[in-house]
């Protein structure tokens, strides 16, 4: 029998006191060990459950970690 070959997790994490109106954008993977889809659905998901659990209305995009975004705001 073959034993499931596993690679240590690295998570970036970051402390915010209210997620509520906010957008949150989560990359999956890395250079060295892209993320599958199904990992990416696996941690939308789990997100998805977080929130839900925890009443909390934020946009949430999760993506692979090649996936770069700017955010532009609407100038007044």
């Amino acid at each position: 029998m073959e034993k499931e070959k596993t690679t240590p997790v690295k998570i970036k994490t970051f402390k915010v006191k209210d997620l509520e109106g906010k957008f949150l954008l989560v990359k999956v993977g890395n250079e060295d060990h892209p993320a599958t889809d199904d990992q990416i659905k696996n941690v939308q998901d789990k997100l998805l459950e977080l929130l839900e659990a925890n009443n909390i209305d934020c946009v949430a995009f999760v993506t692979h970690h090649a996936v770069s975004m700017e955010i532009i705001e609407k100038q007044k």
